[in-house]
């Protein structure tokens, strides 16, 4: 292997370790996406949280339905009823879910996050 010369220049190297820098931070800015086509952690829970509730909500009515239907013997009438309410239930919790992270998101907007 070769030797470095000794008399090696360091303005040199350091216009060649500033040119490095300046191709990483290109290649960074490069690599991010803009914010518009960004969608945050925060909104995928949310639509998570939304889906949750009303699948929740249907499945809890109609189970209790369908149990007040066997022991009451009204067949389909209490688990149409009550799988309506579970509906209405769990669209309830999906809407102040949503009412919450507007209100978030409005807060962030306006502190200039």
């Amino acid at each position: 292997m070769a030797e470095p010369p000794r008399d090696a220049d360091p303005d040199d190297d350091m216009r060649r370790v500033e040119a490095l820098e300046a191709r990483v931070n290109a290649a960074r800015k490069s690599a991010e996406k803009p914010d518009s086509n960004q969608v945050s952690q925060r909104q995928t829970n949310v639509a998570y949280r939304v889906l949750v509730d009303i699948i929740a909500g249907l499945l809890v009515g109609g189970f209790l339905g369908y149990w007040l239907d066997r022991w009451w013997g009204t067949a389909p009438y209490m688990l149409v009823t009550m799988i309506f309410l579970g509906f209405v239930g769990g669209a309830n919790n999906a809407w102040r879910a949503i009412k919450a992270y507007a209100a978030e998101a409005e807060k962030d907007q306006q502190s200039g996050r």
